[in-house]
């Protein structure tokens, strides 16, 4: 993984760079791809909209397991 997810990344480029990082979030309630297509937003906007609680925390569990993953 060369760089770090932040709450400003576009989901479509988490969702193009890191398929796997739709069955982690998947898993923790957050949805990034409805109808076949990822969201239009932000990681930022996504948590807010499906109210994550710690949307930091997510991330950072998000992060690390990409790095081991990738």
């Amino acid at each position: 993984m060369d760089e770090k997810i932040s709450l400003a990344t576009p989901v479509e480029d988490v969702v193009r760079l890191y398929p796997e990082a739709v069955g982690f979030l998947t898993r923790r309630g957050v949805r990034c791809i409805r109808c076949g297509e990822p969201l239009w937003c932000t990681m930022g906007e996504l948590f807010g909209d499906d109210e994550v609680p710690e949307p930091e925390a997510l991330l950072a569990e998000l992060n690390d397991f990409l790095a081991k993953t990738y």
